[in-house]
């Protein structure tokens, strides 16, 4: 079923830290209720999962039950599940650290893309945007003298400012295969990348080994009465859980958009926006 007047249907998505900014509440209540009177979309719920949420966070909108001590990586993929088994067409992430205009959701909904994200920023120097591009030896850089008033594709984007269509999930969900690690962690690998046989025991055990450039670990897959949910997000490697969303959407053939035109601030103790970011860029270059 579609929204109102065939406006669609958006849930926003909230993976919450430890506490927020009252600067952040208002431009939250700002959002909700500019799109609710004038936007070209239905808002359908609010699904946050935090550590810091009292009382097994049960003033949210979210149909299971959360641990208080989960990881953000953990907290997102628990918010897709209720998004998922509801009737929103998409879902507009925002970290409770970032304040998007008053029209965010609208306007990336009208950027025509099924993964849109607005512009927020590094809160420290260098203030960089927290969207980015990959070299030729697939290492992340920040997508830095970005064009203003435009529509780029990159390679990676933060979840703090961005709107999913729910078909990206679902055709991550039908072109990935569950494996679990020795460790007991959960790998989504892309079925095309995924060579018979595969085992669904092991008779030794072995550690994780480097051999001729690969690395290799073993993997059973996961198995039917494991109900953790498919996982969309993981923090590994040392990375966050953004960039390993964005690369199991570029293995279904989506990536991201950055649409400059939606400039967010980014709060800590004092709101970071691309002025920031531009001073330093200036001051880089001796100019200022």
């Amino acid at each position: 079923m579609s929204g109102t007047m065939d406006k669609p249907i958006v849930d926003i998505g909230v993976a919450c830290n430890f506490a927020q900014s009252y600067q952040w509440w208002v431009s939250v209540m700002n959002l909700v209720l500019n799109e609710s009177r004038w936007g070209d979309v239905t808002i359908n719920a609010i699904r946050t999962v935090g550590s810091a949420l009292p009382d097994h966070n049960k003033n949210n909108v979210i149909g299971n039950f959360v641990k208080r001590n989960a990881l953000t990586d953990t907290n997102r993929t628990e918010v897709v599940k209720g998004f998922l088994d509801g009737r929103a067409d998409y879902i507009f992430w925002l970290d409770d650290d970032t304040a998007p205009p008053p029209d965010a959701i609208t306007r990336l909904y009208k950027a025509g893309r099924e993964f849109v994200s607005g512009v927020y920023f590094l809160p420290q120097p260098p203030y960089h945007p927290i969207a980015y591009v990959r070299n030729a030896e697939g290492l992340y850089h920040p997508v830095v003298k970005y064009p203003k008033g435009a529509l780029v594709q990159v390679d990676s984007v933060g979840m703090g400012c961005a709107l999913i269509h729910k078909s990206v999930y679902q055709k991550i969900k039908d072109e990935h295969k569950v494996f679990v690690r020795t460790t007991g962690s959960l790998a989504a690998i892309h079925k095309s990348q995924i060579k018979n046989p595969v085992f669904t025991s092991h008779k030794k055990r072995e550690k994780p080994f480097v051999k001729a450039g690969y690395l290799s670990e073993q993997v059973i897959p996961q198995a039917p009465d494991d109900d953790r949910t498919f996982p969309f997000y993981q923090l590994e490697y040392g990375r966050t859980e953004d960039h390993y969303f964005c690369e199991l959407a570029e293995n279904v053939g989506i990536k991201p958009w950055l649409d400059t035109t939606v400039v967010c601030e980014h709060w800590k103790m004092q709101g970071v926006n691309n002025v920031q970011h531009e001073k330093y860029e200036l001051e880089q270059e001796g100019l200022e």
